[in-house]
């Protein structure tokens, strides 16, 4: 993972490092609707999270989906928006 120079603050140059693509964690009470739309919405600005911040261009539902090692583990909310989306059953 290539972390672009000015990323944070002292930063000059790129950083070459270990990492992984951000994710978030919702409690399980969180509303299926809410979590379907904020899934919904970070889906589809994938593009531009991506041209503003390099980090986020590995932060994909693709990516997310490719990850999971237990799809019980997504928020039913989620759940519904990936396979509504195609990328997942």
């Amino acid at each position: 993972m290539r972390v672009a120079a000015d990323s944070y603050p002292g930063q000059t140059a790129d950083l070459v490092s270990v990492g992984s693509w951000s994710f978030i964690m919702a409690r399980p009470s969180l509303a299926d609707e809410v979590a379907y739309r904020l899934a919904r919405a970070l889906h589809r600005g994938e593009a531009a999270l991506g041209a503003r911040l390099a980090q986020a261009r590995e932060t994909t539902a693709a990516n997310t989906v490719a990850a999971l090692a237990r799809p019980e583990l997504l928020h039913p909310g989620v759940r519904r928006y990936l396979v509504e989306a195609g990328l997942t059953r």
